[in-house]
This record gives C-alpha cells, sequence and structure tokens, in this order.
C-alpha cells in the first residue's frame, strides 16, 4: 500500500520537473513516553537523577512505549527554493510526528543531501533556508471506523507550529483499489489526467450528489484528487480564459427584452451621480 502512495507522489513530483531525492528513514526501536506519563530524568551516566520522579504519579503508572518504524522519504525542491519532505506514515504512528519523527527528520536531513539517492538527474540542495521554506507532506490511511480520531490527530499534527510547515492527506484503506486502478492506468501523464479530472464538472456533480450508498468509484476517485490539491500546495487549478464575446451572447440570451433595456441603464449610469439615480429611483417606486 505505502508502495503506491510512494510510486504516485513520486511521479508527481517528477512530472512538475522538480529536483527530487530520497533516502530511507529507519526510526529503529526507541522509548517514547506516552501523554499522561513523564519520563525518568537520568544523567550522564545512566543514573537516576533525585528528584526527577512525578509525586503524582507512581512507578508503575509510568509507560514507555516502544515502537518501530521505517519508510520511504522524499524531497523536491521548486524554483523558489520551497521544500517538500514526503512520506508514509501508518495512522496507528501518527501521535509521534510532532515529539519525534519530524525532529529525528529535521536532523537527519540538515547537512546529509549529499549522500541521498538522486531520483530525478538534478539533485535537492539543502540551503539555509530550508527551515522556513519546508512542508512535510504525511499521507496515512486508516480504516472508515476510525476517520474520527484520526482526523483530530491531522488537525493536531497540522496546526503544530514547529520545523515544519505541515499537510496530512487522510485516504480510507477502502478507497485504495481505485486510486491503485486509476494511478496504474494514467502514471504515464498523471498530473495531466488529475489536471482535466478536477476541472470536469460533470464528475464534481456527481461527487457532490451524495446517494444513500455514498460516493460511486468515480466519486471517490474524485475525492482523491481533490484532496491532492487541497494538500500539494505545489498543485494548481488550470483555468481556461473565457470568451469574452460568448458570454455576453449567452447573457443577453437569457434577458428579457425588458431586462436587457435596463441592464444598458445601468452601464450608462455615471458613476459619479449614483445618488440622483438612486433618487430618482425612488420617485418612481412612489409613484407606481
Amino acid at each position: 500500500m505505502d508502495k503506491l502512495l510512494d510510486n504516485l507522489m513520486e511521479r508527481i513530483f517528477i512530472e512538475s520537473d522538480f529536483p527530487l531525492i530520497k533516502f530511507h528513514y529507519d526510526n529503529g526501536k526507541f522509548d517514547f513516553f506516552s501523554e499522561g506519563s513523564e519520563p525518568e530524568i537520568k544523567d550522564i551516566e545512566g543514573r537516576d537523577v533525585e528528584g526527577s520522579s512525578n509525586p503524582k504519579l507512581g512507578d508503575d503508572a509510568k509507560k514507555v512505549e516502544k515502537y518501530s518504524f521505517s519508510t520511504s522519504v522524499y524531497i523536491a525542491q521548486n524554483l523558489q527554493s520551497d521544500y517538500f519532505i514526503y512520506l508514509h506514515i501508518p495512522e496507528n504512528l501518527l501521535r509521534f510526528v510532532s515529539n519525534d519523527i519530524q525532529i529525528k527528520l529535521s536532523s537527519l536531513i540538515k547537512g546529509n543531501d549529499n549522500d541521498f539517492e538522486k531520483v530525478s538527474a538534478k539533485g535537492v540542495k539543502i540551503s539555509s533556508s530550508f527551515d522556513k521554506n519546508a512542508t512535510l507532506i504525511i499521507f496515512t490511511t486508516h480504516d472508515v471506523s476510525v476517520k474520527n480520531n484520526v482526523m483530530k490527530k491531522a488537525i493536531s499534527i497540522e496546526e503544530d507550529p514547529y520545523f515544519f510547515k505541515k499537510q496530512v492527506l487522510l485516504i480510507s484503506e477502502k478507497d485504495i483499489p481505485i486510486i491503485a486502478s486509476n494511478f496504474d492506468e494514467h502514471k504515464n501523464s498523471y498530473i495531466a489526467y488529475i489536471q482535466n479530472l478536477i476541472s470536469d464538472t460533470e464528475r464534481f456533480n456527481e461527487f457532490t450528489s451524495l446517494n444513500m450508498f455514498g460516493l460511486t468509484d468515480k466519486g471517490t476517485e474524485y475525492s482523491f484528487v481533490a484532496k491532492l490539491y487541497e494538500k500539494l500546495p505545489f498543485l494548481a487549478l488550470l483555468v481556461a480564459p473565457s470568451n469574452q464575446e460568448v458570454l455576453q451572447h449567452e447573457i443577453d440570451r437569457k434577458l428579457t427584452e425588458e431586462q436587457f433595456v435596463e441592464c444598458e441603464k445601468l452601464l450608462e449610469l455615471d458613476v459619479n451621480n449614483l445618488e440622483g439615480w438612486f433618487s430618482e429611483l425612488v420617485k418612481e417606486e412612489v409613484n407606481d
């Protein structure tokens, strides 16, 4: 599953023509103190420091969580020297992002960019502007039964002001087969595909017209693409220029003759004498 999402994001970065590097992040097995507990404080030789115990918690109440986590991390850079760091994190590990994972990532990335694997011909150079110009993009999949809980974790991560700007894209596990199928079909020109899809008004109407059975497969496809445009700051909607003559013709066609005459009058108004026009309008209403 994570390989699918890694391949999808790699494709988006490459088609965006960004320099791209990646490395394997292995968190190993670290002790992490769960919320509500307090770590024991030890000196440099590992001895307990006097007075370090929390008087509100007994020794049995202190819980240390051990977790292991490894994944591929991608770093892309645009022409404005904005950095985009992508990785897939299981939803049960989201709670470690703000206080652990992002700290280790920041430390690993700085000064080690020359050691990372080049995915594109041009590598990424981590500059002094990295800290203020880096966005951490996290994809996470979840079971539909825990959606609300995962949403709360995602919001907490995005609101955390430290280390990176953060965007968390949530994907229901039941949607993965549809996302995989569409990516496999369009992976050779994926950005062109999602640009066309997000601009398709018929697909948008289908997406917004929920029925008692929820989203159709096409609605699910549109929903995922909409999330990409919401969470990936470098993706931009293509706005087609409008033909003013055609637009004016459509407006004229839908106006009655009386409405058309009134519009002509409005267009001829002197913007510097609107007060006089309002006075005349009030008089006409009173006389009627």
